[in-house]
């Protein structure tokens, strides 16, 4: 990782120079979104893909309470919906409710909305992307 010298007269946040090996089907995604948003550098566009990751999981480092949603899409198949209801009936006290959306034959959409202390919906997103069959899990949060 090469460093490079913060000019203090500008501000200008210090950038460090990295290296990283991704799959190739999401590196050419990753191209052909960042030429279309208009970056013009690839550099930017992984600072800024960087920067938002940050701000949506700084929820994580929250010790209180919070409120939002997280947001499950699996592959349907004969116990997951078992699962998913077992988990969700031992965190009842952070659970206000819960949608589930058939987008496909094979693939399920779950909205459970969460208020509460901020740990224990850390560990229910946790267990809850940990179920084999989930495709994508995300934590939104509202306040």
């Amino acid at each position: 990782m090469e460093k490079f010298v913060k000019d203090k007269k500008y501000n200008i946040m210090k950038k460090v120079r990295i290296s990283a090996t991704i799959p190739e089907e999401i590196f050419e995604k990753f191209e052909e979104f960042s030429k279309n948003a208009g970056f013009k550098t690839r550099s930017k566009a992984i600072s800024m893909a960087l920067h938002e990751y940050v701000v949506a999981n700084k929820w994580m480092e929250q010790k209180e309470s919070i409120a939002g949603a997280i947001v499950i899409t699996y592959f349907h198949h004969s116990n997951i919906n078992e699962i998913l209801v077992s988990i969700q009936h031992e965190y009842n006290e952070v659970i206000n409710a819960s949608m589930h959306i058939h987008l496909n034959k094979e693939q399920c959409l779950e909205i459970i909305a969460v208020n509460g202390e901020a740990k224990k919906i850390k560990k229910l997103y946790e267990k809850l992307q940990g179920i084999r069959g989930i495709v994508a899990a995300k934590m939104v949060t509202a306040a």
